[in-house]
């Protein structure tokens, strides 16, 4: 019974392992076959045409608010001097710079000043838009900015005989 058992798992071992192997050679060769027609479709036809670039124009607009803040600088200018204020400005908009007023012993009310907007460069003003003008209820300077830190600007062109007392008007975002 114990060859008869045997011959019987000896007979069966070939059929099994020659099944098995069936198996994977028709496994193996259909992966091949789609590799291949991947292969082939992925290349598909090889000549081009000439397309003429493209482009594509994007607008963008921005926001330009207009004064919300009022601030009111005072100060002094000595003969041949200057003085200068900081202010923030919170988003992008209008700013508008107006020389209110201008008086003193020995100045007119008339006399002209130098008037700027422009970046804090340390103990000073580097104002990048000057106007030469009188007191006045009209603003003189005005431009569009982006939020940062900016700084007015007021100093004598060489009328002041002595020391002048001034009121400047900013107005910004």
């Amino acid at each position: 019974m114990t060859s008869e058992l045997t011959s019987r798992i000896d007979t069966c071992r070939p059929l099994a392992v020659t099944r098995v192997c069936g198996l994977a050679r028709d496994l193996t060769a259909a992966l091949l076959l789609a590799a291949t027609a991947l292969t082939v479709s992925a290349c598909g036809d090889k000549t081009s045409t000439a397309t003429s670039p493209t482009s594509t124009s994007t607008t963008t607009t921005t926001t330009v608010a207009t004064p919300t803040t009022t601030e009111v600088f005072s100060g002094r200018v000595d003969v041949g001097g200057s003085a200068f204020y900081s202010f923030n400005v919170v988003e992008n908009g209008t700013v508008n710079v107006t020389l209110a007023a201008v008086g003193g012993a020995n100045v007119p009310s008339t006399v002209w000043l130098g008037l700027g907007i422009g970046t804090p460069t340390g103990e000073d003003c580097s104002a990048a838009t000057t106007v030469n003008t009188a007191a006045g209820s009209a603003v003189q300077l005005t431009g569009t900015y982006a939020p940062g830190v900016y700084c007015v600007r007021v100093w004598d062109i060489g009328n002041l005989v002595a020391v002048a007392a001034f009121n400047v008007t900013i107005a910004h975002p």
